[in-house]
């Protein structure tokens, strides 16, 4: 009987325990060094995997609180440290990092390179030992979350979480904003977050919630990214838990 009831305290048990957390360090193909923080959580068999890029003059700390409810929801996290950020400021041997102006920081870090980076990212979480490769989503704050949208349409996640997806600057083309025809390729559920006073978050989550699959979340106020959390953290995290959980993989 001791055994029998030390089995049915395991599953408690294996929810409780910490998850098992280490340092990512990548360098991309144009010599930044990344760095990142993947968090697996103690449920048995490979775990869904959410990619969190965040926003600018920010760390991958500021997720913390959607992290902690990912994990205690089985699901693994990879925090990063976008380029000229954080810890992910080395490119050749050099110090390069953001300033308080944004577009000369999107120039002198070339903010356009963030979605090649996630997607950098993402292919290296994808080999790692129990994380399953097949439930992916992706997460972003401002900056984060316009870089995530980009880098859906390379790497179709089961999901995008766009938290007032802005600085637009840093990524237009010739044709103008890219995030519909991203969106549209990307085939993902998207849910995007904004608020009304916002304008440019507001802008995009406008532009892109006539697109199938994408349920823009447009609320009064003026919240800007981490300004959601954590107000909206059982939001964010029941709706991501709910498609890399029950979605079935492409």
């Amino acid at each position: 009987m001791r055994r029998l009831g030390l089995m049915y305290c395991l599953p408690a048990l294996l929810v409780a325990a910490e998850p098992a957390v280490r340092d990512m360090s990548l360098i991309t193909p144009d010599g930044f060094v990344l760095k990142g923080t993947l968090s697996i959580p103690a449920q048995p068999g490979p775990r869904p995997l959410v990619i969190l890029a965040h926003q600018f003059q920010s760390t991958r700390s500021g997720w913390k609180p959607l992290v902690d409810r990912l994990n205690s929801a089985g699901l693994a996290t990879l925090a990063m440290d976008l380029r000229g950020h954080g810890e992910s400021i080395w490119k050749g041997g050099q110090t390069v990092a953001i300033s308080s102006d944004y577009m000369a920081s999107a120039k002198d870090v070339e903010f356009g390179r963030i979605p090649a980076d996630i997607i950098h990212v993402a292919a290296w979480a994808r080999r790692q030992p129990r994380i399953d490769p097949r439930r992916l989503a992706l997460a972003g704050s401002s900056l984060g979350a316009f870089a995530s949208l980009v880098a859906a349409s390379t790497l179709h996640p089961l999901a995008v979480l766009a938290v007032s997806p802005a600085g637009n600057g840093a990524f237009q083309t010739a044709a103008g904003n890219p995030l519909v025809a991203d969106v549209e390729a990307a085939h993902s559920a998207v849910l995007v977050m904004a608020a009304a006073d916002d304008l440019e978050a507001a802008s995009n989550a406008t532009l892109l919630q006539s697109i199938p699959g994408v349920y823009a979340r447009i609320v009064a106020g003026g919240d800007h990214g981490f300004a959601f959390l954590p107000g909206d953290v059982d939001l964010m995290a029941g709706w991501l838990t709910e498609y890399l959980t029950y979605q079935r993989p492409r």
